[in-house]
């Protein structure tokens, strides 16, 4: 048991810098190939590519929040102080609310600008469909956000165990 708890504390901590050293690197404009792909290596659209990178370091502020939250849990459970795993359960459970808002607001502040005018209902009902679609996202973004959440699911099993 206490051989689990202080392998998902060194996870959650490990995690926790890596995401943390990622919000920092995508902030500053670096390591943005591993969000856009090529077009952060030929440069085309490099405006939106920093855009894109500091969206998702405000992501992964909040996903370090979450690894930080989970290892005052697993440290107060390591120290049996029930007070302290109680606060940073709630504290745990409102930054994986928190993580949820923010991948939520991360991908609708990427979605396109709708075009205006097309009153008829086939164009609006056309106009959610191109607004609903994930094609204006590049295929590193939606697999980086995939490794994201896979990271922190296996970390909360593991904490789980």
């Amino acid at each position: 048991m206490e051989g689990t708890l202080v392998a998902a504390l060194a996870a959650s901590l490990a995690s926790m810098a890596a995401f943390a050293l990622l919000a920092v690197m995508f902030r500053r404009g670096s390591w943005l190939f591993l969000l856009a792909g090529r077009t952060a290596r030929e440069g085309a659209d490099e405006q939106g590519v920093r855009a894109l990178g500091k969206r998702m370091a405000v992501v992964l502020v909040v996903g370090s929040a979450l690894m930080a939250t989970l290892a005052a849990y697993l440290g107060a459970e390591i120290a049996r102080d029930a007070a302290v795993a109680s606060v940073a359960a709630m504290a745990n459970n409102a930054a994986f609310l928190a993580l949820i808002a923010s991948l939520i607001w991360f991908f609708v502040v990427q979605r396109p600008a709708r075009p205006s005018g097309g009153d008829a209902p086939a164009g609006r009902m056309a106009a959610r469909v191109r607004a609903a679609s994930l094609a204006h996202l590049h295929l590193a973004t939606i697999l980086f956000v995939i490794a994201l959440i896979g990271v922190i699911a296996v970390v909360g099993v593991l904490a789980a165990l």
